[in-house]
């Protein structure tokens, strides 16, 4: 049977139709390609990292100037010039001995003044007495009377100039030497020989030896940790005998806040403080030795996250995860946000409880500023 023309030029058309329709069919898929290629393309590039369970090591380093536990400053009550220095700064000592003798010239002239006068006033209690004696017999009784009182009135400055002279020995005994109160070591000593005050200075400064050393350090109340009164601490000691001893913490105290107002920022953050004093025996210390001390701090079983992938909002924080969408021609990555709970950091990680899971990704830095939804290119 053959095929009329008109069935002819009707097949004809039905072909150039369906040409046509996958002509448009292409042109669709390729404009799709193109535009979901020029979308990639122009869609900013993230690196991920991936987080992960751990510890997180916070350390602080601190340091302090080593000195005496005790110095105590000797001051003798004796005024004018020092006759004699019998130590100089580094001397050791031993309680009781004597470090200054005092000039006390002017006290001893005073009290060989004050016994003149208490004899000059016996001599005149004994004639008061004779006179009493006569007038008694031969007076009347004014006159009896007025003699009874001048005896009464200079026994009563016999017994005042006397008290006088027995301080003055007293005195004279307790300040005319300045002497060691416990066995220690001459630190400083502010007197001349033949010289006498020199504008307020303290005649001895002497430390007991028996306490040894100690210095002390301010750090964060949360680098603390759980570090009591007795523990024992690593200290590094600088200079050209540098070594490390062993401390011993005596005092944990409170001290000011330390207030911090971030650069650009309208909020401020205040960080308690404590002041750690810490106690050393070593023979070979001098004083004035620089101590360093690191304190460490693990918090564990805590997610870490790189400092760099969190990101600030007001007081929260955050950091830019990945949610994997499926798309026409494959799976298309896009942003969102995630709220973190952060229990510490250090210099380059932080430790968070909330938000993220163990193995989890999230984007580290990006070519261009992220909001949540934006698509992105995962390289």
């Amino acid at each position: 049977m053959e095929i009329q023309p008109a069935d002819q030029a009707l097949i004809g058309r039905k072909r150039k139709i369906r040409i046509l329709f996958g002509l448009l069919i292409g042109m669709l898929i390729g404009f799709t390609l193109f535009s979901n290629t020029l979308m990639s393309l122009t869609s900013p590039k993230v690196a991920l990292i991936t987080v992960g369970q751990g510890e997180l090591v916070h350390t602080f380093q601190a340091s302090g100037t080593v000195k005496w536990r005790m110095e105590s400053v000797l001051t003798g009550a004796a005024e004018g010039k020092v006759k004699q220095v019998n130590v100089k700064a580094g001397d050791l000592v031993k309680k009781g001995q004597a470090l200054l003798v005092y000039d006390t010239k002017d006290v001893e002239n005073q009290i060989l003044d004050e016994k003149a006068a208490l004899d000059r006033l016996n001599i005149s209690i004994k004639e008061l007495q004779d006179s009493y004696k006569e007038i008694y017999h031969n007076g009347d009784e004014k006159s009896i009377e007025s003699a009874r009182n001048a005896l009464k009135t200079s026994s009563i400055d016999k017994d005042v100039l006397q008290r006088r002279i027995q301080k003055l020995q007293e005195d004279l005994s307790a300040n005319s030497l300045l002497a060691a109160p416990f066995d220690g070591i001459v630190t400083k000593v502010g007197k001349v020989e033949g010289l006498g005050s020199t504008g307020g200075a303290p005649d001895i400064v002497i430390a007991n030896t028996s306490l040894g050393f100690d210095f002390e350090f301010l750090a964060p109340a949360d680098a603390i940790g759980l570090l009591a009164k007795g523990d024992k601490l690593d200290v590094q000691l600088s200079g050209s005998n540098a070594r490390q001893v062993e401390g011993r913490i005596e005092e944990i105290q409170d001290a000011e806040q330390l207030t911090q107002t971030g650069e650009g920022e309208k909020h401020t953050t205040y960080t308690a403080m404590k002041r750690l004093i810490v106690a050393i025996q070593d023979d070979a210390l001098k004083g004035g030795e620089r101590a360093d001390v690191v304190l460490t701090k693990t918090t564990q079983n805590v997610i870490l996250v790189d400092n760099k992938a969190i990101r600030n909002e007001g007081d929260k924080r955050y950091v830019f995860g990945v949610e994997e969408r499926k798309g026409p021609l494959g799976n298309d990555f896009y942003v969102r946000k995630v709220y973190l709970t952060i229990i510490d950091s250090n210099e380059t990680q932080s430790a968070v409880t909330q938000g993220l899971f163990d193995q989890e990704q999230i984007i580290l830095e990006s070519s261009d500023p992220l909001q949540e939804g934006d698509k992105i290119r995962v390289h």
